[in-house]
């Protein structure tokens, strides 16, 4: 009784929130359609022009100040290469030359469109419909800026510096393959069947270079729906009973014992081994497609449920049944995991359970663990 209210209680929270979290976005986009298409006064219509002028000479100063601090990096990056000997004196002085030369181009260039889009402004009092909030929605891709977009993204129309070398990525994973698990009694593939107990994991993750001037150490975060399969083996099925499991004999001839376990975690990886570093006008990037990679670390998060699916024949008859119980495994999910790359984004994958999915009578703890290959791209 007291489970049922648990669940109920929180089936009314996830409720409130996907409520709220759609009448957020529903009113982002009310806020923007208004904006657009509303009658303006010629006051409020002036007031935007000059917000408007305003802004573009934000823009032009900001567009300024990155060109400097991009002509100072490539400075900076000519000079530590004079310092190592990999050029001469000469050389050096050409590259500088050349950097300063691009920087005032581009500076010349750059606001020159500005100034034209200020005088246009002022001389027709008409809104560029390019700034003021944009609502986005995207998965992986850039957008005009070249700014990565996933996700729902809220844009205000501010411009900031230029970012040369990225240094966070994001990804989707997707793995899958052989699951098992290891009990106190037993050995791995005793009591559940290695061939037909899988697993399978859908997320996205993040991906942050530490070093500054390196690639060889990468951070890697991110949030995944884990779902674990246990095929249980000599026709047994799980029964609980008096809140204690224990696996029995069926009493007919099962064609499916299958236990599924579906968890929402964290998982955390620090990632290191081979990098290349790349030099393309005053932009160096940090390179590690193709490279030799291994990931080390863990994860953890909730269990979302329990479910045992029953196959069998009764009667000449074919029944299914599905059963959602807790089966004395923990709530609290958390373990350890590795990956090694095998090409440019495949890897061979493996984790292991520390909580326990099943604590049964018979056999003790069950802890689950998984081997397979997993894609990051």
């Amino acid at each position: 009784m007291l489970s049922r209210k648990r669940k109920r209680k929180n089936q009314t929270f996830m409720n409130t929130i996907i409520k709220l979290a759609l009448a957020a976005t529903l009113a982002i986009f009310a806020q923007n359609v208004q904006a657009q298409d509303d009658p303006i006064s010629i006051e409020r219509k002036l007031q935007n022009a000059k917000d408007q002028i305003e802004y573009l000479k934000g823009k032009r100063q900001l567009l300024i100040d990155g060109e400097k601090q991009g002509l100072k990096n490539r400075v900076y990056f000519i000079n530590s290469e004079l310092e190592n000997g990999r050029i001469t004196e000469e050389e050096a002085e050409q590259q500088k030359k050349a950097a300063a030369e691009k920087a005032a181009l581009n500076i010349e260039n750059e606001t020159a469109i500005i100034d034209n889009q200020i005088a246009l402004v002022e001389r027709n009092g008409k809104i560029n419909n390019n700034v003021g909030t944009q609502v986005l929605l995207g998965f992986g891709h850039q957008d005009g800026d070249g700014k990565q977009v996933f996700g729902l993204t809220v844009d205000n129309g501010k411009v900031g510096s230029v970012t040369y070398d990225k240094r966070t990525y994001s990804e989707f994973v997707l793995a899958f393959g052989l699951n098992n698990a290891i009990t106190d009694v037993g050995e791995l593939g005793d009591d559940f069947s290695i061939g037909r107990s899988r697993f399978f994991e859908l997320g996205v993750a993040w991906k942050t270079r530490i070093l500054d001037n390196s690639g060889a150490l990468q951070f890697k975060y991110g949030l995944s729906l884990q779902i674990n399969k246990l095929f249980a083996k000599d026709n047994q099925t799980l029964v609980e009973s008096a809140e204690v499991s224990n696996f029995q004999e069926f009493p007919s001839e099962l064609r499916k014992s299958q236990l599924r376990f579906s968890n929402l975690v964290v998982p955390v990886h620090i990632e290191f081994g081979g990098w290349k570093k790349e030099e393309e006008d005053d932009k160096v990037r940090y390179r590690i497609a193709g490279k030799f990679r291994m990931g080390i670390g863990g994860y953890a998060g909730v269990r979302l449920g329990t479910q045992q699916k029953l196959k069998f024949r009764e009667d000449g008859e074919r029944i299914k049944t599905k059963e959602k119980q807790d089966f004395g495994g923990d709530n609290f999910v958390y373990g350890l995991s590795s990956y090694i790359r095998l090409s440019n984004d495949l890897s061979l994958y493996g984790k292991y359970d520390l909580s326990s999915v099943l604590d049964t009578q018979d056999l003790g703890e069950v802890n689950n663990v998984s081997l397979g290959i997993r894609w990051d791209w």
